[in-house]
């Protein structure tokens, strides 16, 4: 038998992704494209191969070049959660304690996991920012 979680959290500055949203110059509102499978070779030219599939992979701030991407390992993780069957039953949750949560809600609205599926859609529970039942005041 294996036994499996019944919640995975994830962090999301500098744990699920890059940079971390203190260091943004701005709120990211511009999707960037790209492929969404991290296994994917870019230099393929393929097109009916769906292991080049194409989504938003980050978000990024207008004016700047700064983009919030997930790491690669975390882009996998999440995938496996999200495509393979023997992890439908568990539920996926985000926290931060971010100072611009804002900025954290519309990456989590705009970067995809797989085509057409967001990484809301596919939590369950977020806390995030400093306030809230599970957190105070402090700095970490």
């Amino acid at each position: 038998n294996i036994y499996l979680p019944s919640m995975i959290v994830f962090d999301l500055d500098d744990c699920l992704w890059t940079p971390e949203m203190h260091e943004l110059p701005g709120y990211p509102d511009i999707p960037v494209q790209g492929y969404l499978n991290p296994s994917s070779d870019s230099s393929s030219s393929d097109d009916d191969d769906d292991e080049e599939e194409v989504g938003t992979i980050g978000m990024q701030v207008p004016r700047y070049k700064t983009t919030v991407k997930l790491y690669t390992g975390a882009r996998r993780a999440l995938r496996e959660l999200v495509t393979n069957p023997n992890y439908k039953h568990i539920v996926i949750g985000v926290a931060s304690t971010s100072l611009e949560p804002s900025y954290s809600h519309a990456c989590i609205d705009g970067i995809e996991i797989t085509k057409g599926v967001r990484l809301r859609d596919v939590i369950t529970y977020d806390q995030i920012g400093r306030s809230g039942p599970f957190l105070t005041s402090r700095k970490t």
